[in-house]
């Protein structure tokens, strides 16, 4: 159908076309639902600049309350804060022994790092020697009188670091000392293994 048809058409049937109102109950019906919807669903909020509605897609939060961005933001940087620092702590405790020599790292850092290496390894040799005299106490027992001195001198001189002007020196004396127990320790355990390689050569076959 041409337009000049179809505009003609519309023309002669338009009171045809206005008989076609819709009824009154259907109205009804379409605002009852509107209602439900807008009980059901998100808010609609009409802008008296704009002929048309700003639907809001989400919903708030539980209780009302929405959560922004910016609260999340520093929830964040404050875990992030936290996990760094405790990671920094553990790395300078593993290199430095700050929680095992805290008067030795403020005086010097860079001593603090030798000087964990020398406990540490102290620490090891101790307990090898102390498994190794088991069956010995008293072999063990005569070795601890030795190391225990050191070890005592050594506390005396850590005590002292905090209030002594020569930290330096006193620091180089520690290092010594650490390193008579290591040799003492070294020394010590080839004692048990001669003692052991003996016991093994007189035992019967």
């Amino acid at each position: 159908m041409k337009k000049d048809n179809l505009e003609r058409f519309v023309r002669d049937n338009r009171e045809d076309f206005d008989d076609k109102e819709p009824s009154v109950d259907l109205w009804k019906k379409i605002e009852a639902g509107l209602d439900k919807a807008s009980m059901d669903g998100p808010p609609i909020v009409q802008n008296n600049g704009s002929p048309f509605v700003a639907v809001h897609k989400n919903r708030p939060a539980s209780g009302g309350r929405q959560i922004g961005w910016p609260t999340l933001d520093w929830r964040v940087a404050a875990s992030v804060a936290v996990l760094l620092l405790a990671g920094c702590f553990l790395y300078m405790n593993k290199q430095y022994g700050v929680t095992r020599q805290p008067e030795l790292v403020a005086a010097n850092p860079t001593y603090a790092k030798e000087v964990v290496q020398y406990t540490r390894l102290i620490d090891d040799k101790r307990a090898e020697l102390k498994q190794l005299t088991e069956d010995n106490p008293a072999l063990y027992q005569e070795f601890a009188i030795d190391l225990d001195r050191l070890e005592n001198s050594y506390r005396a001189l850590k005590a002292d670091l905090p209030k002594n002007p020569n930290q330096e020196v006193l620091i180089q004396a520690m290092i010594q000392n650490l390193q008579l127990q290591i040799n003492l320790l070294n020394e010590q355990l080839r004692v048990i293994d001669r003692i052991k390689d003996q016991s093994h050569e007189t035992s019967p076959v």
